[in-house]
Protein backbone atom coordinates (compact mmCIF):
# COMPACT_ATOMS: atom_id res chain seq x y z
CA UNK A 1 0.00 0.00 0.00
CA UNK A 2 2.81 2.40 0.92
CA UNK A 3 4.64 1.49 -2.29
CA UNK A 4 1.55 2.18 -4.41
CA UNK A 5 0.97 5.53 -2.71
CA UNK A 6 4.63 6.55 -3.18
CA UNK A 7 4.50 5.63 -6.87
CA UNK A 8 1.31 7.67 -7.30
CA UNK A 9 2.91 10.73 -5.69
CA UNK A 10 6.01 10.38 -7.86
CA UNK A 11 3.87 10.06 -11.01
CA UNK A 12 2.03 13.25 -10.08
CA UNK A 13 5.34 15.09 -9.47
CA UNK A 14 6.70 13.94 -12.85
CA UNK A 15 3.45 14.97 -14.54
CA UNK A 16 3.66 18.44 -13.01
CA UNK A 17 7.31 18.77 -14.07
CA UNK A 18 6.44 17.71 -17.64
CA UNK A 19 3.55 20.19 -17.74
CA UNK A 20 5.75 23.05 -16.52
CA UNK A 21 8.48 22.10 -18.99
CA UNK A 22 6.01 22.05 -21.89
CA UNK A 23 4.54 25.40 -20.86
CA UNK A 24 7.99 27.01 -20.68
CA UNK A 25 8.98 25.56 -24.05
CA UNK A 26 5.86 27.03 -25.68
CA UNK A 27 6.18 30.44 -23.99
CA UNK A 28 9.91 30.82 -24.67
CA UNK A 29 9.66 29.46 -28.22
CA UNK A 30 12.59 27.09 -27.50
CA UNK A 31 13.97 24.52 -29.94
CA UNK A 32 11.53 21.61 -30.35
CA UNK A 33 14.37 19.07 -30.29
CA UNK A 34 15.60 20.32 -26.92
CA UNK A 35 12.06 20.34 -25.59
CA UNK A 36 11.49 16.72 -26.68
CA UNK A 37 14.79 15.58 -25.20
CA UNK A 38 13.92 17.33 -21.93
CA UNK A 39 10.53 15.58 -21.76
CA UNK A 40 12.16 12.17 -22.37
CA UNK A 41 14.70 12.92 -19.62
CA UNK A 42 11.92 13.85 -17.18
CA UNK A 43 10.02 10.64 -17.97
CA UNK A 44 13.16 8.51 -17.48
CA UNK A 45 13.78 10.33 -14.21
CA UNK A 46 10.29 9.35 -13.07
CA UNK A 47 10.89 5.69 -13.95
CA UNK A 48 14.16 5.72 -12.01
CA UNK A 49 12.44 7.21 -8.97
CA UNK A 50 9.75 4.55 -9.19
CA UNK A 51 12.42 1.83 -9.31
CA UNK A 52 14.10 3.31 -6.24
CA UNK A 53 10.81 3.16 -4.33
CA UNK A 54 10.23 -0.48 -5.36
CA UNK A 55 13.71 -1.62 -4.35
CA UNK A 56 13.60 0.32 -1.09
CA UNK A 57 10.28 -1.32 -0.20
CA UNK A 58 11.72 -4.76 -0.93
CA UNK A 59 14.78 -3.95 1.18
CA UNK A 60 12.58 -2.81 4.05
CA UNK A 61 10.53 -6.02 3.82
CA UNK A 62 13.68 -8.16 3.80
CA UNK A 63 15.13 -6.31 6.80
CA UNK A 64 11.86 -6.87 8.63
CA UNK A 65 12.01 -10.60 7.85
CA UNK A 66 15.57 -10.80 9.16
CA UNK A 67 14.51 -8.97 12.32
CA UNK A 68 11.67 -11.45 12.88
CA UNK A 69 14.01 -14.40 12.35
CA UNK A 70 16.47 -12.88 14.84
CA UNK A 71 13.68 -12.42 17.39
CA UNK A 72 12.48 -15.98 16.80
CA UNK A 73 15.99 -17.35 17.28
CA UNK A 74 16.47 -15.42 20.52
CA UNK A 75 13.05 -16.02 22.08
CA UNK A 76 12.27 -19.65 21.19
CA UNK A 77 13.82 -22.15 23.55
CA UNK A 78 15.84 -24.98 21.95
CA UNK A 79 14.09 -28.34 21.91
CA UNK A 80 17.15 -30.19 23.19
CA UNK A 81 16.91 -31.27 26.81
CA UNK A 82 19.62 -31.72 29.40
CA UNK A 83 19.06 -35.45 29.78
CA UNK A 84 19.54 -36.04 26.02
CA UNK A 85 23.23 -36.76 26.43
CA UNK A 86 23.64 -39.96 24.42
CA UNK A 87 25.19 -39.73 20.96
CA UNK A 88 25.22 -43.33 19.68
CA UNK A 89 28.11 -44.72 17.62
CA UNK A 90 28.13 -44.25 13.85
CA UNK A 91 26.84 -47.81 13.37
CA UNK A 92 23.65 -47.07 15.33
CA UNK A 93 20.92 -48.05 14.67
CA UNK A 94 22.52 -51.48 14.40
CA UNK A 95 19.41 -53.48 13.58
CA UNK A 96 16.41 -51.15 13.83
CA UNK A 97 14.68 -52.86 16.75
CA UNK A 98 12.02 -50.68 18.39
CA UNK A 99 10.20 -51.29 21.67
CA UNK A 100 7.49 -49.13 23.21
CA UNK A 101 6.63 -49.84 26.84
CA UNK A 102 3.55 -47.98 28.00
CA UNK A 103 4.52 -44.77 26.21
CA UNK A 104 2.01 -41.90 26.35
CA UNK A 105 2.13 -39.03 23.85
CA UNK A 106 2.11 -35.50 25.24
CA UNK A 107 -1.37 -34.57 24.00
CA UNK A 108 -2.94 -37.98 24.46
CA UNK A 109 -2.89 -39.99 27.65
CA UNK A 110 -3.35 -43.31 25.82
CA UNK A 111 -0.30 -45.51 26.25
CA UNK A 112 1.38 -47.60 23.54
CA UNK A 113 3.05 -50.95 24.06
CA UNK A 114 4.51 -52.92 21.17
CA UNK A 115 7.79 -54.32 19.90
CA UNK A 116 9.15 -54.11 16.36
CA UNK A 117 11.84 -56.65 15.57
CA UNK A 118 14.94 -56.00 13.52
CA UNK A 119 14.32 -55.97 9.78
CA UNK A 120 10.55 -56.15 10.16
CA UNK A 121 8.26 -54.37 7.70
CA UNK A 122 5.49 -52.65 9.67
CA UNK A 123 2.43 -50.84 8.32
CA UNK A 124 0.59 -48.34 10.53
CA UNK A 125 -3.10 -48.19 9.64
CA UNK A 126 -6.16 -46.39 10.90
CA UNK A 127 -8.67 -43.78 9.98
CA UNK A 128 -7.85 -40.06 9.92
CA UNK A 129 -7.11 -38.89 13.45
CA UNK A 130 -6.35 -42.38 14.75
CA UNK A 131 -2.82 -41.47 15.87
CA UNK A 132 -0.63 -42.68 12.98
CA UNK A 133 1.21 -39.38 12.60
CA UNK A 134 1.67 -39.08 16.37
CA UNK A 135 3.22 -42.56 16.46
CA UNK A 136 5.78 -41.60 13.80
CA UNK A 137 6.40 -38.17 15.35
CA UNK A 138 7.17 -39.93 18.63
CA UNK A 139 9.96 -41.95 17.00
CA UNK A 140 11.54 -38.78 15.56
CA UNK A 141 11.10 -36.90 18.86
CA UNK A 142 8.89 -34.35 17.18
CA UNK A 143 6.43 -35.29 19.91
CA UNK A 144 7.60 -35.95 23.46
CA UNK A 145 6.13 -38.61 25.73
CA UNK A 146 4.49 -37.44 28.93
CA UNK A 147 7.26 -36.89 31.51
CA UNK A 148 5.21 -38.50 34.30
CA UNK A 149 4.36 -41.62 32.29
CA UNK A 150 6.08 -44.79 33.57
CA UNK A 151 6.76 -46.19 30.09
CA UNK A 152 9.70 -45.70 27.75
CA UNK A 153 10.64 -46.06 24.10
CA UNK A 154 13.78 -47.98 23.16
CA UNK A 155 15.60 -48.18 19.82
CA UNK A 156 18.37 -50.78 19.63
CA UNK A 157 18.70 -50.95 23.42
CA UNK A 158 19.08 -47.16 23.69
CA UNK A 159 16.37 -45.18 25.56
CA UNK A 160 14.76 -42.73 23.15
CA UNK A 161 14.54 -39.97 25.76
CA UNK A 162 18.33 -40.04 26.21
CA UNK A 163 19.30 -39.83 22.54
CA UNK A 164 20.39 -36.48 21.14
CA UNK A 165 17.59 -35.22 18.88
CA UNK A 166 19.75 -34.08 15.98
CA UNK A 167 21.68 -37.34 15.98
CA UNK A 168 18.44 -39.35 16.06
CA UNK A 169 16.99 -37.51 13.06
CA UNK A 170 20.23 -37.87 11.12
CA UNK A 171 20.34 -41.63 11.67
CA UNK A 172 16.70 -42.40 10.85
CA UNK A 173 15.97 -42.21 7.12
CA UNK A 174 12.54 -40.65 6.63
CA UNK A 175 10.46 -39.99 3.52
CA UNK A 176 7.65 -37.45 4.04
CA UNK A 177 4.18 -37.46 2.53
CA UNK A 178 4.90 -34.27 0.57
CA UNK A 179 8.32 -34.26 -1.08
CA UNK A 180 10.41 -31.21 -0.16
CA UNK A 181 13.00 -29.75 -2.53
CA UNK A 182 15.39 -26.81 -2.65
CA UNK A 183 14.20 -23.60 -4.36
CA UNK A 184 13.98 -23.62 -8.15
CA UNK A 185 17.36 -23.21 -9.81
CA UNK A 186 19.29 -25.64 -7.61
CA UNK A 187 20.62 -28.63 -9.52
CA UNK A 188 19.16 -32.12 -9.56
CA UNK A 189 22.28 -33.32 -7.74
CA UNK A 190 21.87 -30.71 -4.99
CA UNK A 191 18.26 -31.79 -4.46
CA UNK A 192 19.22 -35.45 -4.40
CA UNK A 193 22.25 -34.91 -2.17
CA UNK A 194 21.82 -31.63 -0.21
CA UNK A 195 24.87 -32.39 1.95
CA UNK A 196 27.06 -32.88 -1.15
CA UNK A 197 28.74 -36.03 0.16
CA UNK A 198 28.25 -38.33 -2.84
CA UNK A 199 29.65 -38.57 -6.34
CA UNK A 200 27.85 -37.94 -9.62
CA UNK A 201 28.12 -41.66 -10.40
CA UNK A 202 26.36 -42.56 -7.14
CA UNK A 203 23.57 -40.08 -7.87
CA UNK A 204 23.14 -41.46 -11.39
CA UNK A 205 22.95 -45.01 -10.03
CA UNK A 206 20.20 -43.98 -7.60
CA UNK A 207 18.23 -42.19 -10.31
CA UNK A 208 18.45 -45.27 -12.51
CA UNK A 209 17.18 -47.39 -9.61
CA UNK A 210 14.08 -45.20 -9.17
CA UNK A 211 13.49 -44.83 -12.91
CA UNK A 212 14.22 -41.08 -13.10
CA UNK A 213 17.56 -40.99 -14.92
CA UNK A 214 16.13 -40.55 -18.44
CA UNK A 215 13.94 -37.68 -17.21
CA UNK A 216 16.93 -35.94 -15.61
CA UNK A 217 18.94 -36.40 -18.81
CA UNK A 218 16.17 -34.77 -20.84
CA UNK A 219 16.41 -31.69 -18.61
CA UNK A 220 20.17 -31.36 -18.92
CA UNK A 221 21.65 -33.86 -16.48
CA UNK A 222 22.60 -33.75 -12.82
CA UNK A 223 24.09 -30.26 -12.94
CA UNK A 224 21.07 -28.69 -14.65
CA UNK A 225 18.75 -26.46 -12.67
CA UNK A 226 15.66 -28.23 -11.37
CA UNK A 227 12.17 -26.74 -11.43
CA UNK A 228 9.84 -28.53 -9.05
CA UNK A 229 6.82 -27.25 -10.94
CA UNK A 230 7.50 -29.51 -13.94
CA UNK A 231 7.52 -32.67 -11.81
CA UNK A 232 4.42 -34.78 -11.42
CA UNK A 233 3.38 -36.02 -7.98
CA UNK A 234 4.83 -39.44 -8.76
CA UNK A 235 8.15 -38.03 -9.96
CA UNK A 236 8.46 -35.89 -6.84
CA UNK A 237 7.95 -38.92 -4.61
CA UNK A 238 10.38 -41.03 -6.65
CA UNK A 239 13.07 -38.35 -6.26
CA UNK A 240 12.32 -38.16 -2.55
CA UNK A 241 12.67 -41.94 -2.28
CA UNK A 242 15.87 -41.70 -4.32
CA UNK A 243 17.26 -39.27 -1.75
CA UNK A 244 16.53 -41.85 0.97
CA UNK A 245 18.15 -44.59 -1.10
CA UNK A 246 21.27 -42.46 -1.60
CA UNK A 247 21.52 -41.91 2.17
CA UNK A 248 21.34 -45.67 2.74
CA UNK A 249 24.08 -46.38 0.22
CA UNK A 250 26.32 -43.62 1.59
CA UNK A 251 25.85 -44.94 5.14
CA UNK A 252 26.66 -48.50 4.07
CA UNK A 253 29.75 -47.33 2.21
CA UNK A 254 31.03 -45.18 5.08
CA UNK A 255 30.55 -47.97 7.63
CA UNK A 256 31.87 -50.70 5.35
CA UNK A 257 28.57 -52.56 5.53
CA UNK A 258 27.63 -55.07 2.90
CA UNK A 259 24.32 -56.46 1.79
CA UNK A 260 22.37 -58.53 4.28
CA UNK A 261 21.34 -58.38 7.90
CA UNK A 262 24.52 -56.60 8.97
CA UNK A 263 23.25 -53.52 7.16
CA UNK A 264 20.50 -52.81 9.66
CA UNK A 265 18.84 -49.43 9.85
CA UNK A 266 15.58 -47.60 10.14
CA UNK A 267 13.30 -46.32 7.35
CA UNK A 268 10.25 -44.24 8.22
CA UNK A 269 7.62 -43.63 5.52
CA UNK A 270 4.77 -41.17 5.97
CA UNK A 271 1.96 -41.82 3.48
CA UNK A 272 4.49 -41.68 0.63
CA UNK A 273 2.08 -43.17 -1.90
CA UNK A 274 -1.00 -41.09 -1.08
CA UNK A 275 -0.60 -38.82 -4.14
CA UNK A 276 0.74 -41.28 -6.73
CA UNK A 277 -0.92 -43.75 -9.08
CA UNK A 278 -0.84 -47.50 -8.50
CA UNK A 279 1.94 -48.08 -11.05
CA UNK A 280 4.26 -45.63 -9.29
CA UNK A 281 3.27 -47.02 -5.90
CA UNK A 282 4.13 -50.55 -7.05
CA UNK A 283 7.54 -49.32 -8.26
CA UNK A 284 8.17 -47.63 -4.91
CA UNK A 285 7.27 -50.79 -3.02
CA UNK A 286 9.65 -52.81 -5.20
CA UNK A 287 12.48 -50.35 -4.48
CA UNK A 288 11.81 -50.53 -0.74
CA UNK A 289 11.71 -54.33 -0.77
CA UNK A 290 14.94 -54.69 -2.76
CA UNK A 291 17.03 -51.78 -1.47
CA UNK A 292 15.93 -51.72 2.19
CA UNK A 293 15.48 -55.45 2.72
CA UNK A 294 17.64 -55.48 5.88
CA UNK A 295 16.11 -52.29 7.26
CA UNK A 296 13.28 -51.99 9.74
CA UNK A 297 10.54 -50.21 7.80
CA UNK A 298 7.61 -48.39 9.40
CA UNK A 299 5.10 -47.13 6.86
CA UNK A 300 1.86 -45.26 7.30
CA UNK A 301 -0.61 -45.96 4.52
CA UNK A 302 -4.25 -45.48 3.55
CA UNK A 303 -3.91 -47.86 0.59
CA UNK A 304 -4.32 -51.22 2.24
CA UNK A 305 -3.94 -53.34 -0.90
CA UNK A 306 -0.24 -52.45 -1.08
CA UNK A 307 0.66 -53.51 2.48
CA UNK A 308 -0.63 -57.07 2.42
CA UNK A 309 2.91 -58.41 1.98
CA UNK A 310 4.21 -56.54 5.06
CA UNK A 311 5.25 -58.63 8.05
CA UNK A 312 2.95 -56.90 10.51
CA UNK A 313 0.20 -54.32 10.53
CA UNK A 314 -0.41 -52.07 13.54
CA UNK A 315 -3.99 -50.81 13.63
CA UNK A 316 -4.66 -47.64 15.61
CA UNK A 317 -7.88 -46.01 16.73
CA UNK A 318 -8.34 -42.86 18.86
CA UNK A 319 -4.65 -42.82 19.73
CA UNK A 320 -4.48 -46.46 20.85
CA UNK A 321 -2.90 -49.55 19.32
CA UNK A 322 -5.78 -52.01 19.06
CA UNK A 323 -4.44 -54.72 16.73
CA UNK A 324 -0.95 -56.02 15.91
CA UNK A 325 -0.70 -59.01 13.58
CA UNK A 326 0.01 -60.20 10.06
CA UNK A 327 -2.21 -58.25 7.62
CA UNK A 328 -3.38 -61.35 5.74
CA UNK A 329 -4.57 -62.91 8.99
CA UNK A 330 -6.38 -59.79 10.19
CA UNK A 331 -7.98 -59.14 6.79
CA UNK A 332 -9.81 -62.47 6.85
CA UNK A 333 -11.27 -62.05 10.32
CA UNK A 334 -13.85 -59.85 12.03
CA UNK A 335 -11.29 -57.23 13.02
CA UNK A 336 -10.86 -53.48 12.75
CA UNK A 337 -8.34 -54.01 9.97
CA UNK A 338 -10.80 -56.29 8.19
CA UNK A 339 -13.38 -53.50 8.34
CA UNK A 340 -10.89 -51.07 6.80
CA UNK A 341 -10.08 -53.53 4.00
CA UNK A 342 -13.77 -54.08 3.22
CA UNK A 343 -14.46 -50.33 3.27
CA UNK A 344 -11.57 -49.72 0.86
CA UNK A 345 -12.80 -52.41 -1.53
CA UNK A 346 -16.21 -50.79 -1.97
Amino acid sequence: MVQQWSNLVLDIVVMVMATVLTALAVRLHSNSGFAGASLVTVMNFGENLSGIVIYYTRLETSIGAIARLKTFNEDVKPEDKQEEDIIPPEQWPYSGEVELKGVSASYDSSSHRTKINSGEKIAICGRTGSGKSSFKALLLKLLDPLPDAPGEAIIDNTPLNRINRQTLRQRIIAVPQEAVFLPDGFTFKANLDPSDVSTAEACQSVLEAVGMWLFVQEWGGLNAGMNGGVLSAGQRQLLSLGRALLRRRIRAQNLGLGEGRSEGGFLLLDEVSSTVDHETEFLMQEIIRNEFKAYTVISGSHRLDMIMDFDTVVVMDTGKIIEVRNPMVLANKETKFGELVKAGAR
